[in-house]
């Protein structure tokens, strides 16, 4: 054993004298002295070597202070031997130091010393009896008396595995520990009956079913039992209780974690990896007991939903959806707590387990929520490959499992109109796929669509996509397959509609502008500015109704005979209204429309060919630019018809129109009379 002698020195000879030292006398000495030693003499030394003289002190030396109190001094133990409770070499003796500050010379024993003294300032007091297991102290100057601090210790590089850390007894608080806020209330309250976190081997919701099953035969009896006071009271109630549980349930989880050196070496990723390998292990921490790892996943869900570091935001959302489809999600729709069953259970240990479980569940629908709005938010960010990720993530979470569906479907659906061509176009596709999965859900899906193509605001590119995606859906004669094509329908007629509207008034508002802009200069190069915007409107325009006729093509036929005849009784009278407008596009393209509903139910009426006949006398038709879609419709009717009379009568009326048209126009309408005279011989007899 070896002992550190303290550093106090020897009280000098006491001097009761007044006068100075002599001090040749006492040169003289040191001189004899040396020169016995073999040393230089006084008288050699003023001439060899470094000269000293000057640094001498001069005048007369004062004499120490005489000792006071000596016997108290030696019974105040001035050297505290004490032995390290936690030090690496056990059995060495430390001896801990004390100083005394100015003018306290004999003043009683110094602070610090003393069998069962503590300072007034001091957080650390080894043996002031405080309990060993996480060494919690009372802190006497603090703001708050009575609050317990944990004080934290180090480990050593070298040193896992052998024993707890310094400064602790057995049961170690990590730095980043997920035991409950209300741990120190909870330690001073007894125990209760609660399943071990070793016993949770299947998925929670499995183990969390088989519980439920035993409570379930006695919903009914203690449901009517129960009083509208205590129902409503029993959700608060039941969820102090079950907060203790989950606080409960940590600190044993915790416990038993220490003693596994597998969860020490994850804990020693969590805290000194990389980003790969802390999120790495606080997935494996998740997947080995859910439960007493919610912090856990508290700490990967801040990377997805903070706004600050999005660089490890997509590492953020690939754990998430490993953990929420594998380990978190059931099969199932998610319950709140208040929403579960309380009034069946009773004090006993399976009551608390399920409990605890029906907690969590809360907990875990609530985070899930969160994650769905941090995934929204991604997928509207600037970064493209964080939107192609929160795209990619939530048609794989509505794909998989059914909680949170109708905010991923609408956030899906959404996408449609997203400013990126590709986006929009992946989107689509996206919902091609989950309704090739799940065909039950194609009446939900085409609900959201109708939602969002007729929500103000909406772009022609977003609703030219989600046509172009509901032209997609697979219809049947059998189910609900003719009640989704008769929707269909009803959609088609319907946002034809609000295009004409639209359409109609987008005209009027550049004939306005077109007006004012004809009082200033350069007016040519704003016209052809003018021509280009309107041309790129007319290709969206002519886009949106090549799908909207190929929609009623495809949705019509499975349309029951009976809903077929309202459908066509309904719409036509709309129809015919519009061909008869003063917009000659709008017509145009109504007829078109009408030609495809009357030709699938082979009812063509005289009405349609004499609106048809009508509309080549229209002094617009040498300035529209939907020349080509007319002479098509007017050859597919042509072609049709069977009243031979009625094809000479308009072959007549188009060589006539053709001599007033510009040369392409004469020769489209003569190419248009060879095809309809190939196909009809008898009209060259």
């Amino acid at each position: 054993m070896s002992v550190v002698k303290g550093s106090r020195s020897k009280p000098a000879p006491q001097n009761t004298g007044n006068a100075a030292v002599d001090v040749h006398a006492l040169k003289d000495e040191v001189a004899s002295f040396a020169s016995s030693l073999g040393l230089a003499g006084i008288s050699d030394a003023q001439n060899v070597g470094f000269n000293d003289t000057d640094f001498h002190k001069k005048g007369p030396i004062k004499p120490s202070k005489p000792a006071k109190n000596l016997a108290s001094k030696q019974s105040a133990k001035p050297f505290e031997l004490k032995t390290a409770k936690n030090d690496p070499k056990p059995g060495k003796i430390k001896v801990f130091k004390s100083k005394r500050s100015h003018g306290e010379e004999g003043k009683g024993p110094l602070k610090g010393h003393g069998p069962l003294h503590a300072a007034k300032n001091d957080t650390v007091g080894q043996n002031s009896g405080i309990a060993k297991s996480t060494e919690l102290k009372t802190v006497k100057n603090d703001s708050k008396p009575g609050k317990l601090k944990a004080f934290k210790g180090k480990r050593s590089r070298g040193e896992e595995g052998k024993g707890p850390l310094k400064g602790h007894g057995h049961l170690h608080v990590a730095e980043n520990d997920t035991v409950g806020q209300n741990i120190d209330t909870d330690k001073k309250l007894p125990k209760l009956p609660l399943m071990k976190p070793s016993s949770l081997s299947s998925p929670w919701y499995a183990s969390a079913a088989s519980l439920e099953a035993k409570f379930v035969s006695t919903d009914a009896k203690l449901s009517a039992n129960l009083t509208k006071p205590a129902r409503e009271s029993l959700p608060q109630t039941k969820g102090q209780l079950a907060q203790r549980l989950m606080d409960q349930y940590v600190l044993e989880y915790e416990i038993s974690k220490g003693k596994s050196a597998d969860m020490r070496m994850v804990s020693m990723a969590q805290k000194s990896g990389t980003m790969a390998d802390r999120v790495a292990a606080i997935t494996v921490l998740v997947q080995d007991n859910p439960l007493a790892n919610l912090k856990a996943l508290d700490t990967i869900l801040g990377m997805v939903t903070s706004k600050v570091g999005k660089r490890h935001a997509g590492v953020g959302i690939d754990a998430l959806k490993e953990l929420f489809l594998i380990s978190l999600l059931p099969d199932r729709k998610l319950k709140y707590f208040g929403q579960q069953s309380l009034h069946v259970l009773s004090e006993s240990k399976d009551a608390n387990s399920l409990l605890l479980f029906w907690y969590w569940e809360d907990c875990l629908k609530h985070r899930f929520e969160r994650f769905v709005i941090a995934l929204e938010d991604a997928s509207k960010d600037a970064l493209p490959f964080l939107k192609d990720k929160a795209l990619k993530t939530m048609f794989d979470l509505l794909k998989n499992k059914p909680e949170q569906e109708r905010k991923l479907l609408s956030t899906l659906v959404n996408k449609l109109g997203d400013p990126e061509r590709k986006v929009a176009s992946n989107a689509g596709y996206l919902l091609s796929c989950l309704l090739t999965a799940h065909p039950n859900m194609k009446a939900g899906v085409v609900d959201e669509v109708d939602i969002f193509v007729f929500r103000p605001h909406v772009g022609l590119r977003a609703r030219y996509y989600a046509v172009n995606f509901l032209n997609q859906i697979l219809l049947s004669n059998y189910g609900d397959g003719p009640k989704l094509a008769r929707r269909l329908v009803d959609i088609y007629f319907a946002l034809f509609k609000v295009l004409i509207s639209t359409d109609d008034e987008a005209g009027k508002d550049a004939k306005s502008l077109k007006d004012s802009k004809d009082k200033w200069k350069n007016i040519s190069e704003k016209n052809k500015k003018q021509d280009s915007l309107s041309e790129v409107a007319a290709e969206i325009d002519s886009r949106i109704l090549s799908a909207l006729l190929t929609g009623v093509n495809r949705a019509f036929p499975y349309v029951s005979t009976d809903e077929a005849d309202v459908i066509i009784e309904k719409e036509t009278r709309v129809l015919f209204q519009l061909v008869h407008s003063k917009s000659f596009n709008i017509g145009v393209q109504a007829l078109m429309l009408l030609y495809q509903l009357l030709a699938k139910n082979q009812t063509v009426s005289d009405r349609f060919y004499r609106a048809l006949y009508s509309t080549l006398l229209t002094p617009a038709l040498m300035k529209s630019s939907k020349t080509e879609m007319l002479l098509g419709l007017m050859f597919k009717a042509l072609k049709s018809d069977i009243n031979s009379k009625r094809v000479a009568a308009f072959s007549k009326r188009l060589l006539q129109v053709a001599l007033q048209q510009p040369p392409q126009f004469a020769c489209a309408c003569l190419l248009l009379l060879s095809e309809v005279l190939k196909a009809k011989p008898i009209l060259c007899a």
